[in-house]
């Protein structure tokens, strides 16, 4: 911390010219920032963790320009914002975009020659990156090498940077972290909790324990208005959400006693689904980059990243369980995440993709490690909206604020702030049930300084307001904020709104889990939650409308919210408690107040804390069906 702020200080000039320059980068079309715009970043792999042994496992990631990628985004509001163009919601092939927007092949020939010749073993070639493994020392001489190459070979790299494999966590700034929280159970045997249920049309709903309401997976079914699709036969069959996550839920036993890798993620969701009366799943894990290296460098974060897997896993299928869930692992929390991202979107793998992991966004203000970084991940997330997989990412669980510096300052979170993202934040659901009448009583998840934590949102410090909300005339409710430990105030009017939905994530409301085989005598809550809940639901939502496909999210939320204002929202919190096995009319719920810590929210209306709303998977299906038929 003390040394992020020395870098602040040391480079606050070029901080306020990088973070003006990356605005521009977002909308300067890629041939042009290659002829004479473009300084490439290198990141070696001493500067990621200084006194590296030369003979560590590494990757390198170059991260390249996308071509055309003006035309790029005028495909993209088209398919999502002009309902009259023949583009809309008529998604390309990865074939397509390979054709269309990859750099000149004499480009990548000349980088992969560079690479080979330094030792380094190409993994894979996508369109906006090229993967490379080898020695920590091959690494570096590749990037000695390539900062030698021609002008016409550099201007196409926005940044090229070494990834150790093991030693990530030892330079935090590069890493992304899990959005979840838990609360300490302090029962001897969890088991007993079930003693305490509550049922509602014979459906087992929450269990409350003490000052907790827990959701059962069946009851966040329920009160998501699911049922009445779900017991129609649409659950998400024939579809596959991608979850993506560093190192996955392994055992942690066999970890901890030899270091040795072990997944028993498809076993722990058998066991939930079981444990929860849910449909059997259909599972898979891959490692696109090979599986996890386990060190004593990094095995206390890897741990922690098992339950983050656990949740995101568990809770996508509670909310979609006809679908096939593939956990996608990352052999580290650092860019290796956004390979192994590209990796399902390149080979059109999944339909829908969960992340529930962020770092600030204020972090990439310096280099390095840079606004660069966020121009290339924009790009992975730009060919998934144009393949039509919708992304849903987590907005955070530290409210308005990056908590990392001192004294901390506002910042929204990545990659819930990408304009092609669906970002999702976080509420307090609680109601009162009875087998005659439902009462929601829905709010933010409030930013609590005793335990720091709330719904992440703000605005982007890098990428404008989305024409969705362009279009919805968004709030900004502060139209100024002060970045102390830059010394500078930042104007968010005209910048990426954050989030765009909600769902729960208080963990006084939150969930149980099964971990390594058992359930964890914890109940678990934050943003991480709500992104697969919102996932699993989008994905139950597409089976019943079949083709064509959603993709991304939040642009038909914002359409709908501007075309149909009076169908937008669930118009009565309380109903008779029948009513939500045959469905409610409105396309999300409101949320009745709250703040995180910066903003409030604005009941009726797009805010900084819980974006739009709750879904209300019903509702919203007739909505979307109506927009994109």
């Amino acid at each position: 911390m003390n040394n992020r702020q020395a870098k602040l200080s040391k480079y606050l000039l070029i901080a306020l010219v990088l973070s003006m320059l990356a605005i521009l980068l977002v909308v300067i079309p890629a041939e042009l920032r290659s002829q004479n715009q473009s300084i490439p970043l290198y990141v070696s792999c001493g500067e990621v963790v200084s006194g590296l042994p030369s003979s560590t496992p590494s990757h390198l990631i170059i991260w390249l320009h996308l071509n055309n990628i003006g035309a790029l985004q005028g495909l993209l509001n088209e398919i999502y914002y002009d309902p009259t163009s023949v583009h809309f919601h008529n998604f390309i092939t990865p074939q397509q975009f390979d054709e269309e927007f990859s750099p000149p092949s004499s480009i990548i020939n000349s980088i992969e020659g560079v690479l080979e010749g330094s030792g380094l073993t190409i993994n894979y070639v996508f369109p906006m990156m090229i993967e490379a493994s080898g020695s920590a020392s091959n690494v570096d001489n590749a990037l000695s090498a390539l900062q030698k190459e021609q002008s016409n070979v550099q201007s196409w790299i926005i940044v090229g940077e070494c990834i150790p494999l093991g030693y990530f966590i030892v330079n935090s700034t590069l890493s992304f972290t899990p959005q979840y929280h838990k609360i300490a159970l302090n029962v001897t045997n969890p088991r007993v909790l079930f003693s305490n249920i509550t049922y509602v049309n014979n459906i087992p709903t929450q269990i409350r324990y003490r000052m907790i309401e827990i959701w059962l997976p069946q009851g966040l079914e329920y009160i998501y208005d699911e049922y009445p699709l779900i017991s129609s036969g649409y659950n998400g069959g024939g579809l596959s959400i991608g979850i993506v996550d560093a190192f996955g839920d392994f055992n942690i036993a066999k970890a901890a006693s030899s270091l040795t890798y072990s997944s028993v993620a498809c076993n722990d969701l058998i066991t939930f689904s079981k444990y929860f009366d849910l449909p059997s799943p259909s599972c898979e894990v891959i490692y696109p980059l090979g599986k996890p290296i386990l060190t004593s460098n990094d095995l206390s974060e890897a741990e922690g990243w098992v339950y983050e897997s656990a949740l995101d896993i568990e809770y996508a299928h509670a909310m979609a369980p006809g679908a096939k869930i593939i956990l996608a692992v990352s052999p580290d929390s650092g860019d290796d995440l956004f390979t192994t991202i590209e990796y399902l979107v390149n080979n059109g793998l999944v339909n829908f993709i969960s992340l529930s992991w962020a770092s600030p966004e204020d972090a990439y203000l310096l280099p390095p490690p840079a606004p660069q970084l966020l121009q290339a991940y924009d790009e992975v997330f730009m060919q998934a909206a144009a393949e039509g997989i919708g992304v849903f990412a987590a907005s955070g669980d530290w409210g308005a604020f990056d908590l990392f510096v001192s004294p901390i300052e506002p910042s929204v979170w990545y990659p819930a702030s990408d304009p092609w993202v669906t970002g999702v934040g976080g509420t307090t659901l609680r109601a009162v049930l009875s087998q005659y009448v439902i009462n929601r009583v829905e709010y933010a998840w409030d930013w609590n300084t005793h335990y720091e934590w709330g719904s992440g949102g703000g605005y982007s410090f890098v990428f404008s307001e989305t024409p969705g909300q362009s279009l919805v005339s968004i709030t900004y409710e502060r139209s100024v904020v002060y970045e102390p430990a830059l010394g500078a105030y930042f104007y968010t009017v005209g910048h990426r709104g954050v989030p765009d939905v909600a769902a729960d994530a208080d963990p006084f409301t939150g969930v149980l889990l099964i971990v390594n085989g058992a359930l964890s005598p914890y109940v678990f809550g934050g943003t991480s939650l709500a992104t697969p809940l919102t996932a699993g639901m989008t994905t139950t939502i597409q089976s019943y409308l079949g083709y064509p496909y959603i993709g991304d999210l939040a642009p038909s939320l914002y359409l709908l919210y501007h075309y149909y204002p009076s169908q937008f929202y669930v118009q009565n919190a309380t109903v008779p408690s029948s009513q939500y096995l045959v469905g409610l009319n409105g396309g999300l719920f409101e949320n009745l107040g709250g703040e995180n810590g910066l903003y409030w929210v604005i009941q009726g209306e797009w805010n900084p804390v819980v974006g739009l709303g709750q879904l209300n998977v019903y509702g919203l299906s007739s909505l979307i069906k109506e927009l994109i038929h």
